[in-house]
């Protein structure tokens, strides 16, 4: 009840900004995508951005939510994925003054490690954020909200302080995954946390699995 009061409220305060031009509302915003990709069960498959393919991977979930929800077309990696939201938006890492109060809704949660990838930054994972202790995304392992094993869907989240910094070797992430950084795009709006969200039951495993 408590969490379905949240997010009803919360989705009526927004609608009633939307009416006085403070944050514009779309037809189909992210959380409306959200919920309808992490409805279908997919399981997690790496390279993959297209639901017909039977699943998706991090960047492939990230790719569909903007793209039909705000028209824009990310990269189809975790790393670039950040990258370009250093360029159109706003990014806090271990540099930033950044607060938990800051998360909203549609963030995105970009995670480096525990993988040594060929790649110049040790940004691996990326999900978004719902609210309410809660991110949305496609991983390989840990448990959903509903205790399925891995796949697309709802997990739990705690906001924790990021640890990235722009430009460094990233050496001591191998062996550990943490919250590297988030971000906003700022061509995409504040989107509303769909209704559809106050009908999830949090049925926690025995011992909910943090994601560092």
């Amino acid at each position: 009840m408590r969490r379905k009061g949240i997010l009803l409220g919360t989705f009526l305060i927004l609608g009633l900004l939307s009416v006085t031009g403070a944050v514009p509302l779309q037809a189909d915003d992210a959380m409306t995508v959200v919920d309808r990709l992490a409805r279908q069960h997919l399981p997690y498959i790496y390279g993959s951005g297209d639901v017909r393919s039977g699943g998706l991977d991090c960047s492939g979930f990230i790719q569909i939510v903007f793209r039909e929800s705000c028209g824009i077309e990310l990269p189809n990696e975790a790393d670039k994925q950040l990258d370009y939201c250093r360029l159109h938006g706003q990014v806090w890492d271990a540099t930033s003054a950044w607060t938990p109060a800051m998360l909203q809704p549609g963030d995105m949660i970009f995670f480096a490690g525990p993988y040594d990838l060929p790649r110049e930054s040790r940004v691996t994972h990326v999900m978004i954020y719902c609210g309410h202790d809660t991110m949305a995304g496609a991983q390989g392992e840990g448990h959903q909200e509903d205790g399925t094993l891995g796949g697309v869907g709802y997990y739990y989240f705690y906001p924790r302080f990021p640890n990235g910094i722009l430009g460094e070797s990233g050496e001591r992430f191998i062996g550990h995954r943490r919250v590297f950084a988030y971000a906003r795009v700022n061509d995409a709006q504040a989107p509303v946390p769909h209704e559809a969200m106050a009908s999830l039951q949090k049925l926690p495993p025995a011992k909910p699995v943090p994601v560092d």
